[in-house]
């Protein structure tokens, strides 16, 4: 009799857990309005590799696990100077560690070291990079998301403004749908590459919505010794190695995101040349409304793209592309197929008033929120009023 009755009291108190967090997620966290965006507009255009330096380009991975959330630290000591060899032994300048709810030091010895943790550990996988972390968030939703769940989350997480905040993996377990990234404000980056998948059309769908988020490729390494997990999707950041200098370009777009093709791969070895025979984006230029492209050799296809993820023009077998940027044209970002099939996925030039990149932000909710909560709390003193009345 007493472990039925400590079963019963022990599942009584997840029941009451349970109700509590279901409270919390959507009850009392705080609504947003959701202005419809519209596409980018303006009289000038935005240039994300204006003055940009052609020897500056740094090979960098921010998006990487040496430990899972429950795995003892002595397994990332092992793992953190085999992380660190192999990408060094690709060239990589910047290696950076993304732990899950963890801020791992390994690197921080280096200049252009970028604290960086994966926020998010609940099955749904809405997960965000955090980079110049100085602590970690642990404020999250553990049932299925709503659209003001998820933007309170980020604003939460852009409380510390020098932070940067990228959001990984859209697609997996329907984390972000379509429509969310039409709405979602308030983040810098889309990872559009990882060593197993593409997010393109995410991309797109921001894009098109008027959002100036630019783009960024990580592996999402968990296996370091499987081929296919590592050296396949990185970033060319144009920067000094700095950190300051490191983040200022990818706040500003001016990286481009790779997403290598490991079909053939077999050794790291054959993944090594490979990667050392990749074209080298010698200039990127924006000139009496003219978006140009080279390269310094021939690559497969150079298209340009525009709103809706519209194939606007495509080159073959050219180490120079160029588009004339209409003005029926809102944005324009650039693809680059090389012989090998890797590609290139250039941050996008875009409409905007020459002032600030957009005026779009979802808002706090006040009179929604409150009303939500107060009828919440009214019928909590009903039931507590009837419960002592009864007793």
């Amino acid at each position: 009799m007493n472990i039925f009755r400590i079963i019963t009291k022990f599942l009584a108190g997840i029941c009451i857990l349970i109700l509590i967090i279901l409270i919390l997620q959507y009850a009392v966290n705080p609504k947003y309005t959701f202005p419809e965006p519209q596409a980018f507009n303006g009289d000038y255009i935005y240039n994300p590799y204006r003055n940009f330096d052609r020897t500056k380009w740094r090979m960098a991975n921010f998006h990487a696990h040496t430990r899972k959330i429950f795995d003892q630290a002595k397994s990332a000591s092992r793992s953190n100077p085999l992380l660190d060899s192999l990408y060094r032994s690709f060239g990589y300048n910047i290696i950076s560690i993304s732990d899950y709810q963890t801020i791992n030091n390994y690197e921080s010895k280096n200049e252009w070291f970028v604290p960086v943790y994966e926020h998010g550990y609940q099955y749904y996988k809405n997960h965000q990079l955090v980079l110049n972390a100085k602590k970690v968030n642990w404020l999250d939703f553990p049932f299925p998301q709503t659209l003001s769940n998820k933007q309170y989350i980020i604003d939460q997480l852009k409380k510390d403004t020098t932070a940067l905040i990228t959001i990984v993996h859209p697609m997996y377990r329907k984390a972000y749908s379509y429509k969310d990234f039409k709405y979602l404000s308030n983040f810098n980056c889309l990872e559009i590459a990882n060593s197993k998948h593409l997010f393109i059309s995410y991309y797109d769908n921001i894009l098109s919505a008027g959002h100036p988020v630019f783009l960024m490729a990580d592996d999402d390494v968990h296996d370091l010794k499987n081929i296919k997990d590592n050296v396949s999707s990185f970033n060319l950041i144009n920067t000094d190695l700095l950190r300051d200098s490191i983040l200022y370009s990818l706040r500003t777009g001016r990286s481009i995101a790779v997403k290598l093709n490991i079909s053939s791969f077999k050794t790291n070895e054959e993944k090594r040349a490979a990667v050392l025979k990749l074209p080298e984006v010698s200039s990127i230029s924006f000139k009496n409304d003219t978006i140009t492209v080279s390269l310094n050799q021939s690559v497969k296809i150079i298209k340009f793209i525009g709103q809706n993820g519209t194939e606007k023009m495509r080159i073959l077998n050219c180490s120079t592309g160029s588009y004339s940027f209409g003005k029926q044209d809102t944005y324009i970002r650039t693809e680059i197929e090389c012989n090998d099939s890797t590609i290139y996925f250039l941050n996008p030039f875009f409409r905007y008033n020459g002032i600030r990149l957009t005026y779009y932000k979802a808002s706090y909710n006040v009179l929604e929120t409150w009303a939500l909560r107060s009828a919440l709390l009214c019928i909590l003193l009903l039931i507590f009023t009837i419960w002592y009345r009864n007793k």
